[in-house]
């Protein structure tokens, strides 16, 4: 009874939402290219027969640009055992491209069905999978009831609970219970967040912590494979060293490429919604900064003299990442939570955050415990740019460290996979 009132509300709820939020979703899609890729299967409306469709495989559910990178990491790591059809499922334009780019053989890119009564089992029911595996916290109520009706198993992987979640789920601890109870399994990151979801109501029999596939970095450190993204850097650093502001968020990208200029470094800087870049732009001249943009093409034959790179694209992070000398991270400064700093300490590069990295705080405490890494105010930046850049073996140790302390997610994404197995096809 409490699960037919809680759909009840839910499904008379979630019109209004929808009425509100789809005219701004159709923009966002719009500005990131989504028309023409296929965007109508949201509303369950198919470009080929049913017949056609790659069936009796493995359903995964990413929805950003970041949840598809774990997908595709996990979905590498699956077909080197499996050889059935997946189907990889994303909510955005920006992952949905990623998903295709990636171009992986038996990978069937999809964007999935808005949640309401109906879509969900037409998508099921279309492609028949054996499993559905959903990528971080995505769990939507009617689509985990299309799945228990029609008996296919629900795990969700690289499951993460912040404290400050947790306290929110905490409050609504029922509805919690009833939305999770839908899930066969769950692999948390770690023993920390296993025991977060277990206090917001998931049933601890089902909670385990394979670890995070994200994390898992060992024998994958990011390099860079574009040699023209070399080129552009040459060409633009002279002989300074260059310093990535990686996914920064609102009035980040002037405070960090200023810090990086009295640094005396090269400021590259990616920004995290590549959307902004006109208000990126305004930032960065207002800063006294000539902003060059990777999308306009060609660098000028005459580099000014106070110019900074703006790569304004999605889904080339890695790439920068790897050929800059010393990685600051974004949201941490100016706005709340921090972005995720695994992919420049897989790199072996200095990582330097600002104050706020909440959604990472297991990873950081980690980290600041072995001195591994740096967190700082906005004023202190500068300073620690030029620690960052001073070639030390304080520095070379650091960066070790930090590389080092990811071992115990080692594993993370075989351990993923054979969770998975243990309930395919069951």
């Amino acid at each position: 009874m409490k699960r037919f009132i809680f759909l009840l509300l839910y499904n008379l709820l979630l019109p209004v939402f929808l009425i509100i939020s789809i005219p701004g979703y159709l923009i966002k899609m719009k500005k990131r290219g989504g028309f023409g890729t296929g965007l109508s299967e949201r509303f369950g409306i198919y470009s080929k027969p049913a017949k056609d469709e790659p069936k009796g495989g493995l359903y995964v559910h990413a929805v950003s640009v970041g949840e598809v990178f774990i997908a595709l990491k996990f979905i590498r790591e699956w077909c080197k055992t499996h050889s059935e059809p997946v189907i990889l499922a994303t909510s955005t334009a920006t992952g949905h491209q990623v998903a295709r780019d990636a171009a992986l053989p038996n990978v069937r890119p999809l964007y999935s069905p808005l949640d309401v009564p109906g879509l969900s089992g037409r998508c099921l029911k279309r492609f028949e999978p054996r499993a559905v595996v959903l990528i971080e916290a995505e769990l939507w109520p009617n689509f985990a009831e299309a799945c228990h009706r029609r008996r296919i198993p629900m795990v969700m992987l690289n499951a993460r609970l912040s404290p400050r979640s947790e306290g929110r789920y905490a409050k609504v601890r029922g509805i919690t219970r009833l939305l999770f109870e839908r899930l066969t399994a769950l692999g948390a990151q770690n023993e920390n967040d296993k025991g977060r979801f277990s206090r917001i109501g998931v049933n601890p029999d089902i909670i385990t912590a394979p670890g995070s596939i994200k994390f898992d970095v060992m024998g994958d450190a990011p390099q860079s494979l574009r040699e023209d993204f070399r080129t552009i850097l040459d060409a633009l650093r002279g002989s300074r060293k260059v310093v990535l502001a990686a996914s920064t968020h609102a009035g980040e990208e002037a405070l960090i490429a200023t810090a990086i200029r009295e640094a005396g470094a090269f400021p590259l800087i990616v920004p995290r919604h590549a959307e902004r870049r006109a208000q990126v732009v305004a930032d960065l001249q207002q800063a006294g900064f000539t902003p060059l943009l990777r999308t306009a093409g060609d660098l000028p034959a005459d580099i000014p003299v106070n110019a900074c790179y703006v790569a304004d694209t999605t889904g080339e992070l890695r790439d920068w990442t790897a050929l800059a000398d010393a990685v600051v991270i974004g949201k941490s400064f100016l706005a709340r939570g921090g972005q995720n700093p695994v992919e420049a300490i897989a790199a072996r590069k200095p990582v330097i955050t600002g104050p706020d990295m909440t959604n990472f705080a297991d990873l950081v405490a980690l980290l600041r415990a072995d001195d591994a890494i740096v967190c700082c105010e906005a004023p202190e930046l500068a300073g620690e740019i030029v620690r960052a850049l001073d070639g030390s073996e304080a520095t070379a140790a650091r960066v070790e460290r930090a590389f080092n302390a990811l071992h115990v997610h080692s594993g993370a994404t075989r351990r993923s996979v054979e969770l998975v197995e243990t309930l395919y096809g069951a």
